[in-house]
């Protein structure tokens, strides 16, 4: 028993020792993969070692480089001749070179960290690229007038891994002098380029008027002046006479027109014996009286704020042509070379300008011949046009569309004289700010003048006289400055005026007040036929007017008869486009429609019931017997057959010849409405007449048989229109 417990004892203890040994191997086992993987972890940190090694030896050696290219950096960035600093987003300075501490003239510790537009340049604000954080690299010129100096500044953003905005670094180069390089020769370029184009001009134009105008715009490009004159001589006046100008105030140019340069003024007979350009300054001609009778104060007084003059004179085989005068504002000094230009330009313009001198004068001697020879055609060709017609406004449209082909006048005018309201009325012309029927009182022109003398009015310029009245005041305002007026006189009184306009100076001579009086003549003639025959017409209606009061007389039922049937025969005949002659007929036809009842028995006439057939046969007698009492008088042959047909029925049913459609004259076609609309609305002895609205409608049933449809159409039109 007890040794079977002590086996048992035994194998329990052994079973526990087997789990211990197991528990300890298990442990070994761990200790030897843990020292395992000591050993494996002291391998790699032998190698992290030896990296660490090798790094540290690169990053001395990477040390040593980057303090070598700093030095070599800070150099390169002193060296750089050109103003250079880097800012922070308060643009405050971190860091400059050398060139740009100098610009400043302060120590650099002074300058970190102050405002960079403060210190250098000197500014109000920052440069307008930093006003926003660029992308990319920007430029910007930047003018110092305090240094007298340009600057092209260059803008690099410096930003972090992240992108964020860090330091902006400026380039300041100085190209001041490459800037003035530039302007010189653009300037030199640009006045070679004017040069050649004066040269061109002066070698192919033959007309003065054309070649000083465009002399005095290239001119004053190429001398660079602010206001370029020319002053030509005239010949019959001894005096340089302004001519054209460029650059001057428009305010100025009617003053420029008046303002002469005499020959006796000291620099003027200076330029025209040395035969060069001569310099004059404001000095000259404010007090200084060089020896002369004319003050030179007076010469340019008139032209404001201008410091320096050149008087340039146009020299030809016989003398001094003119001048051209180059006027500038500022102070001006003027090299060998700008002399030289100057000269240069005086010998081709006096070449040019003598040549067009002498071309003008061979055309003028050969047009003369032939401006007299077409005088006499262009009068001939008024005569024929102004007699050739008898209305008034037509002969004063006529007239004064043709006179610039006699006379080189820029505006023309007729005015007729109105006695009853005290003024002038204009009736024809061009080249006024006036409108057609504009009125002007006597007291507000000077050219009553001529309706108190009877005689032309011969104005050289405006601008010399004074106290000027409205009208002449506005033609000056308009540019004008020479003008001739002459009497339009018709039976011995004046009628009206013929006015021509110029605006040149004394552009007028003899010989055009000679011609205007001549066409005024003319003209004078032509209204008088046109008063006659307007006269005879007013007469002629007149007669025609009181035959249909005699017409309508007749019968107390038809007074004013003939005058409304006029009235709508006028209305229809516009609604329909006749001419204003065929409606001058149509009138006196329809005031006359009805003179053949004159022949009538006034009973029928008056009888208050239905006509019988005999009377019915006697009364339509009248249209033929109409026809018949106008048929001696020639003047009413175009007219008689509108009286004789006006009740013939468009569908041939009507009387005295049965005509139909387009037989009967579209006259008696009117008429025949016209009558039949006053008969229906008219009271009779035996009704009372139609309302509108009846007649109307009677119209329409009857259009096509009784009436021309197209006339019918015209009086509805007519009759909307009057209801509106």
């Amino acid at each position: 028993m007890n040794s079977d417990a002590e086996l048992i004892t035994l194998g329990a203890k052994l079973e526990r020792l087997k789990g211990v040994l197991a528990r300890k191997d298990a442990e070994i086992q761990a200790l030897n993969s843990r020292l395992q993987k000591d050993k494996e972890r002291e391998s790699e940190i032998d190698d992290e070692r030896k990296a660490m090694i090798y790094m540290l030896e690169d990053i001395n050696e990477t040390t040593s480089k980057l303090e070598k290219a700093k030095k070599e950096w800070e150099s390169t960035f002193d060296a750089i001749s050109d103003p250079i600093f880097i800012h922070d987003k308060q643009f405050k300075i971190v860091r400059a070179n050398r060139a740009y501490i100098e610009a400043t003239g302060i120590m650099p510790d002074e300058m970190i960290g102050k405002l960079y537009y403060e210190v250098f340049p000197k500014m109000d604000s920052p440069f307008k690229m930093c006003s926003k954080v660029l992308e990319l690299q920007e430029e910007e010129e930047v003018h110092l007038p305090y240094l007298n100096k340009i600057f092209k500044v260059r803008f690099y953003p410096i930003r972090d891994v992240e992108g964020k905005f860090l330091y902006s670094v400026h380039i300041m180069e100085d190209i001041t002098e490459a800037k003035r390089m530039l302007e010189r020769l653009r300037q030199e370029m640009e006045i070679t380029a004017n040069l050649l184009t004066i040269a061109e001009i002066t070698s192919h134009t033959i007309d003065i008027n054309k070649l000083m105008e465009q002399v005095m715009q290239y001119g004053s490009k190429t001398v660079g002046c602010d206001v370029c004159l020319s002053y030509l001589w005239n010949k019959e006046m001894k005096i340089f006479q302004p001519d054209h100008c460029h650059g001057l105030p428009s305010g100025l140019i009617p003053v420029f027109h008046t303002q002469s340069l005499d020959e006796q003024t000291e620099f003027v007979k200076r330029a025209i014996e040395e035969k060069k350009p001569v310099v004059i300054s404001t000095a000259e001609l404010k007090g200084e009286e060089l020896r002369t009778e004319v003050p030179q104060s007076r010469v340019f007084s008139w032209l404001p704020d201008f410091n320096t003059a050149v008087l340039i004179p146009l020299i030809g085989k016989e003398g001094c042509l003119g001048f051209v005068v180059a006027i500038f504002k500022n102070h001006r000094e003027f090299a060998e070379k700008d002399m030289r230009v100057i000269s240069g330009i005086s010998n081709q313009v006096s070449i040019a300008l003598e040549q067009a001198r002498l071309y003008k004068e061979s055309v003028d001697k050969t047009m003369e011949l032939s401006h007299k020879t077409e005088t006499i055609q262009v009068m001939h060709e008024i005569d024929r046009g102004i007699l050739s017609t008898l209305d008034t406004q037509e002969i004063l449209e006529t007239i004064s569309s043709m006179v610039t082909r006699l006379i080189p006048a820029e505006g023309v005018t007729v005015v007729l004289i109105d006695r009853e309201r005290s003024g002038f009325v204009y009736k024809a012309g061009f080249g006024v700010k006036l409108a057609k029927g504009a009125f002007v009182p006597f007291r507000d022109t000077s050219a009553t003048e001529v309706i108190q003398t009877g005689k032309p009015q011969f104005t050289s310029d405006f601008a010399s006289e004074k106290d000027l009245l409205p009208l002449e005041r506005a033609l000056l305002d308009e540019g004008y400055h020479s003008h001739i007026r002459v009497p339009l006189t018709v039976e011995g009184e004046i009628v009206g005026l013929f006015n021509v306009g110029s605006k040149k100076v004394g552009a007028f001579v003899f010989e055009h007040l000679a011609v205007l009086e001549r066409l005024a003549a003319q003209t004078s003639v032509a209204l008088k036929n046109a008063r006659l025959v307007t006269e005879l017409k007013d007469m002629f209606l007149g007669t025609a007017n009181a035959l249909s009061s005699a017409i309508d007389a007749k019968s107390p039922w038809t007074a004013g008869h003939s005058k409304r049937v006029t009235k709508y025969a006028l209305d229809m005949g516009k609604e329909m486009g006749l001419h204003a002659k065929d409606l001058k007929d149509l009138e006196i036809a329809g005031l006359l429609h009805d003179i053949g009842k004159l022949g009538t028995y006034q009973s029928i006439l008056d009888k208050s019931y239905k006509l019988t057939e005999k009377e019915t046969k006697v009364l339509r007698l009248h249209p033929a017997k109409g026809a018949e009492i106008l048929s001696p008088i020639k003047q009413m042959r175009e007219i008689i057959p509108a009286i004789r047909h006006h009740h013939e029925f468009y569908n041939g049913g009507g009387y005295p010849d049965g005509l139909k459609g387009e037989e009967i004259p579209l006259m008696a076609r009117i008429l025949g409405v016209a009558d039949s609309v006053d008969a229906m609305s008219a009271d009779r002895p035996y009704r009372k007449g139609k309302s509108k609205a009846a007649v109307v409608e009677e119209l329409k049933r009857c259009s096509g048989t009784q009436f021309d449809p197209k006339v019918v159409e015209a009086f509805l039109k007519v009759i909307q229109k009057n209801s509106k």
